[in-house]
């Protein structure tokens, strides 16, 4: 009787083919990292792509180890359904763009886990082709946020060299605020103003440049956002 009971409430199971579980993975691999290097190139994110680039990857593949397992149980993805109930990401995702990213990674992980490759390919080709489409349509490569620089202790004859410098740098300069302190004998100024650098790279340059020109005043740099 107890060997009738297990029989009927058994679940059906299909071994995992180790060949098609390491294509699957080679495949998520590649297919992901060539989404990184698409986020890396295109994305208008102004904080650094390369962080969260990074992980592109390894959460693809691990999208596809828990889709291959569970695919050949139910018992087992009834219990993946209880056990993601449980799981919380206290550290949120900042800007759309990036959980968009990550859904496309999660959705390679998805199909190659479930042996559609061609789905897999098919999907990342044509996201790339309308990635690269759409930024030509808007006639610039990378739309990125502006942040803001806040300068404090420079005089007032030094306004115009803060400007010049950040020119070079940025592809826009906004001014926001201005304050000058008369009580003082040197006349200290704050300054903040919006920029949008050339390349992420160049917030470097301009940390540099503006700590050269002027010694003894302080500046912040964040997002505007913040």
């Amino acid at each position: 009787m107890n060997n009738n009971i297990l029989t009927n409430f058994s679940f059906d199971s299909t071994q995992l083919s180790s060949s098609s579980f390491a294509f699957s993975i080679l495949l998520s691999f590649s297919l992901s990292y060539l989404l990184s290097k698409l986020y890396k190139s295109q994305s208008h994110s102004l904080s650094n792509p390369e962080t969260l680039a990074r992980v592109f990857p390894i959460l693809s593949i691990g999208t596809t180890i828990i889709i291959a397992v569970v695919k050949s149980s139910l018992a087992l993805s009834l219990g993946l359904v209880g056990a993601l109930s449980i799981v919380r990401f206290r550290t949120p995702v900042k800007e759309p763009e990036e959980l968009t990213y990550i859904f496309l990674c999660i959705g390679i992980g998805l199909a190659t886990g479930a042996d559609q490759y061609s789905a897999a390919i098919i999907g990342l080709l044509l996201t790339s082709f309308f990635v690269y489409f759409y930024n030509w349509l808007s006639g610039r490569k990378k739309i990125q946020n502006l942040i803001r620089i806040s300068v404090n202790g420079i005089n007032p004859d030094e306004i115009n060299t803060l400007i010049s410098i950040l020119s070079t740098n940025c592809l826009r300069v906004n001014f926001n605020n201005l304050s000058v302190n008369n009580s003082t004998k040197d006349r200290f100024t704050t300054m903040t103003l919006s920029i949008l650098p050339n390349r992420f790279i160049d917030i470097d340059s301009i940390t540099k440049e503006v700590s050269a020109a002027f010694p003894n005043a302080s500046f912040t740099i964040v997002d505007s956002n913040y």
